[in-house]
């Protein structure tokens, strides 16, 4: 981590001090090796060879700093594809033998629907046989298990498509090749651990009581539960309709918001205890990590985490972690626990609208929000109530228009290339809805902590009741914006790679544009890339 000089005038992101981030020269390499695996499944033992290679020529080349860094870049790339070949379940599609099977499943995520009287989730066939360690995709009855159980099951047997779109192109992001659904338990072949057990049990616990109200109404305290706990599934149709065609569905995955929230919140209660400051950072970021496993442990919470963890040690030590290398360091984190991840949309989604907002979003808002002369010259007690209110109103639409169309630009390709929808609206709906969602965010963290009081439990549950009036006024809003004709664009891809291609050159574009001083070039040439790509190479859905 780099202790920048305060004397400096340069901006951190200047491409000629990317040196203050040398962990993207660990996290790109990686993910690059990632994706090589993927697309292409080389021979590892070529791999391990060629990485061999290029480490003995960076050892040679240590006095050459380029060809150093390029022969350590290209080795990283090679042990990143093997890494995550060793680590990903079998790739190649496979046909079912029958349409009926019987088998045994370790449990890796799963989720109650809203009813409640079954679960989706993904889990690693552990039979032996043509089915050992392949993900498969589940739809079951009953109630959703604990990570790391192992099932008995039973149900139709399908293969994900060759060419899958919809809900089948996110299944087959996540590593499945088989589906398995509509399935039963016929027995509980091992037990999870008792964390995982824990930590199912609390969320279960949380949503009951975030569903707790002063008055009746399901749907409202189970919108509480699901922007606390990060669970989309949890929502009314409508309202996760109008929140995806607003393009602000990312508003109910734990997230920087989520954790840099609490972060505040806890930090407020714990500065009010005489406790010194090494242990009362330990105690926050502790609680936090307790939160992302009982949520889920997505990729965008163990991002926002890992970030946390990055920014705090550079602070104890007195040195400042410029919010690039943070991000850089959790993506090759992740990378190296978790190599398949590289493959999950939402991870893709997440570091890329962070990567933009940091190298598009805060520039371009720093610059248009920079003071005039005249505001500069004129002091703060001469200028009048409706001046200061009009200067931060301009700044604060500004701000938020300029990182949620950072945020929008980045991830269109992807979405589109995945989903095969993508929302533009969300430029504007995120800019009222974002800073609206801090407010239940906050009162639901608070209502938790008061929970376990039984003195406090009224004054929680009307929290609840708050913070659900403010989480439905959000949908109404949603629900507006989403009536807007033409709000989400609507295609296919020409050629599958498109989508990820052009969002490689939009990330080449914001580096390369690290230096410019123009507001209106850095966010014009990503939105020009953009422009050319959706003409070229997206055909409209009729």
């Amino acid at each position: 981590m780099a202790r920048t000089n305060s004397l400096e005038n340069d901006s951190p992101l200047k491409s000629h001090r990317f040196g203050h981030a040398p962990a993207l020269w660990l996290a790109l390499p990686l993910f690059i090796g990632c994706t090589v695996d993927r697309l292409y499944r080389p021979e590892p033992s070529l791999f391990l060879s060629g990485a061999g290679l290029f480490l003995i020529l960076a050892a040679l080349a240590m006095r050459y700093e380029k060809i150093c860094l390029t022969t350590l870049g290209l080795a990283g790339i090679f042990l990143g594809a093997i890494w995550h070949q060793v680590k990903l379940p079998p790739q190649d599609l496979i046909k079912p033998h029958s349409p009926f099977v019987e088998i045994s499943v370790l449990i890796e995520q799963s989720q109650n629907q809203r009813t409640g009287k079954s679960w989706t989730g993904m889990g690693i066939i552990t039979d032996k046989g043509d089915y050992f360690r392949r993900r498969v995709a589940l739809q079951v009855q009953g109630s959703a298990p604990a990570k790391g159980t192992e099932l008995k099951l039973s149900g139709a047997m399908m293969a994900v498509p060759d060419k899958p779109e919809g809900f089948d192109a996110w299944i087959a992001s996540q590593g499945a090749t088989l589906k398995l659904g509509p399935a039963k338990v016929l027995g509980i072949l091992e037990e999870p651990s008792r964390f995982s057990q824990w930590c199912w049990q609390t969320n279960h616990h949380l949503e009951k009581w975030l569903r707790t109200l002063p008055w009746q109404d399901d749907e409202g305290g189970a919108m509480l539960a699901a922007t606390m706990l990060g669970r989309t599934s949890l929502l009314p149709e409508e309202a996760k309709k109008a929140y995806a065609e607003t393009g602000t569905l990312h508003l109910f995955a734990i997230s920087g918001l989520h954790i840099a929230g609490m972060a505040v919140a806890l930090l407020w209660i714990v500065r009010r205890t005489p406790l010194p400051e090494k242990p009362t950072a330990f105690f926050i970021l502790a609680i936090l990590w307790i939160y992302v496993q009982v949520t889920g442990a997505s990729p965008s919470s163990l991002r926002a985490w890992i970030m946390a963890v990055f920014l705090w040690a550079g602070q104890s030590q007195e040195r400042a972690t410029p919010i690039l290398q943070s991000l850089a360091l959790a993506c090759a984190t992740t990378l190296i626990l978790q190599p398949e991840a590289s493959n999950d949309p939402g991870f893709q989604l997440s570091y890329l609208a962070v990567l933009s907002i940091i190298l598009v979003g805060v520039p371009a808002s720093q610059k248009l929000t920079t003071p005039t002369l005249a505001e500069k010259l004129t002091p703060r007690d001469e200028q009048s109530l409706s001046q200061r209110s009009l200067i931060y109103g301009k700044n604060f639409l500004l701000s938020g228009l300029c990182i949620s169309l950072a945020a929008t630009l980045a991830g269109m390709p992807l979405t589109l290339a995945y989903f095969n929808s993508a929302s533009w609206g969300g430029i504007f709906a995120n800019v009222i809805l974002v800073p609206l969602s801090e407010i239940p965010l906050i009162l639901g963290m608070i209502s938790l902590t008061l929970s376990f009081s039984e003195n406090l439990s009224p004054l929680a549950q009307g929290m609840n009741g708050v913070a659900t009036l403010v989480l439905q006024g959000m949908n109404a809003i949603a629900q507006g914006l989403a009536q807007i004709p033409h709000l989400t664009l609507q295609g296919t891809a020409s050629t599958w790679f498109s989508g990820p291609l052009c969002a490689m050159c939009l990330l080449v574009c914001f580096f390369k544009q690290a230096e410019e001083k123009s507001p209106y070039r850095i966010l014009g040439f990503p939105a020009l890339i953009l422009i050319l790509w959706l003409i070229f190479f997206v055909h409209p859905i009729d």
